[in-house]
């Protein structure tokens, strides 16, 4: 069986999934699109020099005064970097002192349904 969109697993830490067997794990379909998403939304703009446009815009999510709309708006443009992403149905952020965490759900072209959060 061949996987559409098939990529290397990478933990919610940022390290790449190994086996019990010692294998490198891999992953397809809409989860390695909300990998993609998840990876886009912890980079920073300019952190990657060959495409310096991919990240968040991490300027204006912690800016001081940076209120919810403005950080769900950094946030809404990340997501929309992946290019299979239609829609997004839900965004939710949380702002807690220092602390931000946000979550996803959103439509692939073909409809299919993507979630992911920080």
């Amino acid at each position: 069986m061949i996987m559409e969109n098939m990529t290397l697993e990478i933990s919610q830490k940022g390290d790449l999934v190994i086996g019990e067997d010692g294998i490198m794990q891999t992953i397809g379909g809409t989860d390695t699109t909300a990998q993609n998403i998840r990876m886009t939304l912890k980079a920073g703009k300019e952190d990657f020099p060959l495409v310096p446009g991919h990240g968040t815009e991490y300027g204006t999510v912690f800016k001081e005064g940076a209120d919810e709309r403005t950080i769900r708006e950094a946030y809404r443009e990340a997501i929309f970097q992946e290019t299979d992403i239609a829609q997004i149905n839900k965004l939710s952020v949380k702002v807690d002192g220092r602390k931000i965490s946000m979550s996803f759900e959103a439509a692939t072209e073909k409809g299919t349904e993507v979630k992911g959060s920080l």
